[in-house]
């Protein structure tokens, strides 16, 4: 349930508004420190390793990793990697990888988008998906295109995910801006409020909180969300090879 929260939290976010020019390119690079209340329990990361062609087509090759911290692995050890393989064009997944393991439990997932057809392949299944749907690691990297202004005239939106051989609908919310502090200094953000839909239902994730930063890399900064034992937050600690520079407030 834990490790399930923090991974939704990092690589599931919101629809976009696209803008002309992608935020990122290859080589960049960030690190997160996953906090439960003042612990530090696990650690996460995203990196643009390469593009890659796919049947000729051209894409970005963006890898998740997430894992438990060293004292927390004698109790429960999380070792987590996401591969997902995002059409530079058209910004929709072409492939995404699944490799979790999470004490006892393992499991591996290889997903082949074939957009055209609204489906997906899995192994021997084929499963059939809504029009532009994400996978819950490129979902982030195809948000970070929208368009702001567009993105704060509308109270809510929905982006269609296919996650774990099901199809779902995350409706996000625009709250306001709002100035953190940081590692690095003072950053000014986009507060978001993602609730995620299964057909008609809610999921748990009404006190989540997604933070990206209001300049030209819409850099994802921070997560939080409230449990009944206490607060899960993920909070930005490490950078390389933004593609723009990082708007510090002074």
């Amino acid at each position: 349930m834990f490790k399930r929260l923090v991974l939704i939290l990092l690589f599931t976010p919101f629809l976009a508004f696209p803008q002309k020019e992608i935020p990122y390119q290859v080589g960049e690079y960030s690190a997160f420190d996953i906090f439960f209340g003042s612990i530090i329990v696990g650690h996460a990361e995203l990196e643009i390793v390469e593009e890659k062609f796919i049947d000729s087509i051209s894409t970005f090759h963006i890898v998740g990793k997430g894992k438990t911290a060293y004292f927390f692995d004698w109790f429960f050890k999380v070792r987590d990697v996401y591969e997902t393989f995002l059409d530079t064009s058209t910004l929709l997944p072409i492939k995404f990888i699944r490799d979790i393991n999470e004490g006892p439990y393992s499991k591996k997932q290889n997903y082949f988008f074939h957009h055209s057809d609204s489906v997906v392949k899995h192994n021997d299944t084929t499963y059939e998906i809504s029009y532009n749907s994400q996978d819950m690691l490129s979902a982030l990297f195809y948000a970070r295109t929208f368009n702001k202004g567009e993105v704060k005239k509308k109270n809510s939106f929905f982006v269609p995910i296919f996650m774990d051989e099901e199809n779902y609908f995350l409706e996000v919310t625009y709250l306001n801006n709002e100035v953190i502090e940081t590692e690095f200094g003072k950053v000014d953000c986009l507060v978001f409020k993602p609730q995620m839909q299964e057909g008609r239902v809610f999921e748990d994730g009404e006190e989540m909180k997604i933070w990206i930063s209001n300049d030209k890399n819409l850099l994802l900064v921070k997560v939080e969300t409230k449990i009944w034992s206490g607060t899960i937050k993920a909070v930005l600690v490490d950078y390389k090879e933004l593609k723009f520079p990082l708007s510090i407030i002074q």
